[in-house]
């Protein structure tokens, strides 16, 4: 009889034996000009064969020792990974393997990667999901902690479709170790997928810890913390990863969409350029970037930068109008586009040269032609825009909205030989109460009607509605006492 361990140390010196041995073989067989040459280009095919024959002369071993000792779990399991690893693409060599994973397991039924190998076999040779899937829980079992076995379970629950499966596998994993950061972030991914937003944050933290740089976590990190409002949280998550993979362009498109509603529009306009410097024709980051031009120009107006806010205008019309060629059956694109050219034809500054008006007051008067049919020439493709957005999002009240607003500064701009009857309902009054009979309760709407109409007692009736609605609105008493100060 053998004492316990003195197997192991036997086996040991035998293994370091004949790895010396193949070396000093392989070495004495070599010339001294080959012993050069190895050095050189064909030191590679020599280190190859080299590492091939210590696999055999191993291989040889192992089996000389299982021989020997039928009934060590450890010897099967070392011999079927030492045949699994070096069979290549031979299924031949992985059903040895799988015979010694069912003797091992047999002989040590508490060894976990052992019951990883014949998962890997039912799944990726014989092909028994059953038996596999029942493998990886039992490895799962033994060590929670192992995430080739957990990955592998929850690939194949979730290509079944068994989602609540899949969660409940790694919420026990989760409960048994700490240390099981695969479950954390497996579950976390699974959290984003239910907009659990809450639940994601705690698991895909916890992740972090075990996948520090992780970009894939950091993003859905972020993502999760958008979702709850935590704006200044999710741009430092979604600058990790763009820091860890700088061509992360989800990350790049997300985290300019924070900073533009936390009014940062000059960081989150880089952004969405970075964003397009890898992927030129996306239509977010093309969407995004036309949304920031056009925030900094309403700021730059603000200050009284008319002409710097305007080219910043003309850039964002040109962006929009690209993206909508690219997705032309996307409402919010059109209205965008709608957006920019209505605030361009609210905004376009007329220039003032005082030469020209010492000299010559003809060019004067045509230069104010220029600008007023500038300003109505952007009105026109502001409302052709709007009706776009509405014949592709006909449930949208806010866009007939708008597109009455651009009606009315088109009538506005036109020549008073062109006005229509009084007594006729126009389209900028129709495209209001479109808008209100979507939300009929929304005060705006009724303030926009009160606002456009040409007929004295509608707008009575518009603005007194408003005002039930939102007594507050110093706008509606202001344009209601203008109304009561004319009807005098």
């Amino acid at each position: 009889m053998r004492t316990k361990g003195s197997g192991w140390v036997g086996r040991g010196v035998v293994f370091v034996w004949f790895r010396v041995s193949a070396e000093e073989v392989l070495s004495s067989k070599m010339s001294p000009m080959q012993q050069d040459e190895e050095v050189g280009g064909e030191g590679g095919i020599e280190e190859v064969n080299r590492e091939e024959a210590d696999r055999r002369l191993l291989s040889k071993e192992l089996e000389n020792s299982v021989a020997a000792h039928p009934e060590d779990a450890s010897l099967r399991f070392q011999l079927g990974v030492s045949l699994w690893e070096n069979s290549g693409d031979s299924s031949e060599s992985k059903e040895k393997a799988a015979e010694h994973f069912v003797v091992s397991a047999k002989y040590n039924p508490g060894h976990g990667p052992t019951f990883r190998y014949l998962g890997h076999y039912y799944c990726r040779v014989s092909l028994d999901s059953q038996r596999a899937l029942k493998c990886y829980r039992r490895a799962l079992a033994i060590d929670p902690d192992d995430s080739e076995s957990g990955e592998a379970l929850c690939d194949m629950l979730d290509s079944s479709g068994n989602e609540t499966l899949e969660l409940a596998v790694c919420k026990e994993a989760c409960e048994k170790s700490p240390r099981a950061f695969w479950a954390f972030r497996r579950r976390g991914y699974l959290h984003l997928d239910q907009k659990r937003w809450s639940e994601a944050v705690q698991c895909l933290q916890h992740a972090i810890r075990g996948y520090p740089a992780s970009a894939d976590l950091w993003e859905a990190l972020g993502l999760a913390y958008q979702r709850l409002g935590m704006f200044t949280a999710a741009t430092k998550s979604y600058g990790r990863a763009i820091e860890l993979e700088d061509t992360r362009v989800f990350a790049l498109v997300e985290s300019g969409n924070v900073f533009l509603m936390l009014g940062s529009f000059r960081k989150g306009i880089e952004l969405f350029h970075q964003a397009l410097q890898i992927s030129p024709k996306n239509i977010s980051a093309n969407y995004g970037l036309a949304s920031g031009l056009l925030g900094l120009s309403k700021e730059c107006m603000s200050l009284g930068a008319l002409r710097w806010g305007a080219s910043l205008l003309e850039d964002a019309s040109k962006i929009a109008g690209a993206s909508a060629q690219l997705a032309g059956n996307i409402s919010c694109i059109w209205k965008l586009h709608g957006d920019i050219q209505l605030t361009y034809a609210r905004c376009f500054p007329w220039v003032e040269d005082d030469k020209m008006i010492q000299s010559d007051a003809k060019a004067f008067n045509g230069s104010l032609v220029s600008w007023k049919q500038t300003c109505l020439l952007a009105a026109f493709s502001s409302r052709r825009s709007y009706l776009k957005a509405v014949h592709l999002a006909p449930w949208q009240a806010s866009i007939y909205a708008d597109t009455a607003i651009a009606s009315d500064m088109i009538s506005s701009m036109e020549d008073e030989d062109s006005s229509h009857d009084l007594y006729s309902w126009q389209l900028q009054e129709k495209m209001a109460l479109g808008a209100l009979l979507l939300e009929g309760d929304n005060y705006e709407f009724w303030v926009t009607l009160g606002c456009l109409s040409r007929h004295t007692a509608l707008k009575q009736h518009a603005l007194i509605r408003g005002l039930q609605l939102d007594v507050s609105l110093a706008s509606a008493w202001a344009y209601l006492g203008k109304v009561f100060f004319k009807s005098c």
